[in-house]
């Protein structure tokens, strides 16, 4: 399997250079390829983001990291009616999707910006999601650690990603699956095999759901807990900012 992937890049830049490459090419079918990959349960895991905010959040400001094509923000908008939510990318394909989608609700901002640098006051929020971004991050304790920064006392964190799970061959049959999936879904939408394989070359340099959970307790978070699925495959994340 991995004679045909490529190495995923350490560096900062590298890796957001990578990343921009890949989001222009599959931001029209983004949301398709989800549900493909998921068989249909990507919407239930996101749904599960909004599950874990507390119940002081309906009129709250949260805040969406790697908000993609907007699928958190606009599960959000549905929950909580009157919070105000902000959507963040770098992808500027992902951002025209995700504006497309949230066109003519004043309750939603997407706005362009860093993961790494993200541009807003400490303690602005009262939550801040992020699906599927942890994977591109340079460096998990430092992002970690300015998501505690914007949080107000009380906020909260809720990250949905993929994860890796604690059994070997369990762990090599799931990228198995999604390097095969990926190679069909990229040459049937895209006419090339290698469109996704981006997810498994992610995974392959990421530190795991147990290295999140540590990195948000040694910035300060507490009630940290994981929330596995399929065994491992697809985790939320979940700590909160002492108040």
């Amino acid at each position: 399997m991995s004679a045909h992937l490529r190495e995923w890049p350490l560096d900062r830049e590298g890796r957001a250079r990578y990343a921009d490459s890949i989001f222009a090419a599959i931001a029209a079918r983004y949301d398709l390829l989800t549900t493909l990959l998921s068989f249909g349960q990507d919407r239930r895991w996101k749904a599960s983001v909004v599950a874990w905010l507390p119940n002081d959040t309906p009129r709250g400001h949260v805040l969406d990291l790697a908000t993609g094509t907007a699928a958190i923000p606009l599960l959000l908008r549905r929950a909580l009616p009157s919070a105000r939510i902000v959507g963040l990318d770098r992808s500027r394909a992902m951002i025209e999707e995700a504006r497309r989608k949230c066109a003519g609700d004043p309750g939603i901002e997407i706005v362009h910006g860093d993961l790494n640098a993200v541009p807003f006051a400490a303690r602005r929020f009262d939550a801040v999601t992020m699906a599927y971004g942890l994977r591109y991050l340079t460096d998990i304790r430092r992002s970690i650690a300015e998501i505690f920064r914007l949080l107000r006392p009380g906020g909260v964190i809720v990250c949905l990603d993929f994860g890796l799970p604690k059994r070997r061959w369990y762990r090599r049959l799931a990228l198995g699956y999604l390097l095969a999936m990926g190679t069909v879904w990229g040459l049937l939408l895209h006419r090339r095999a290698d469109t996704y394989w981006h997810i498994v070359e992610s995974l392959r340099a990421y530190p795991g759901q147990d290295a999140v959970a540590a990195a948000m307790r040694e910035v300060g978070f507490t009630d940290v807990s994981l929330e596995e699925r399929l065994g491992g495959i697809s985790v939320t994340a979940y700590g909160r900012k002492p108040a």
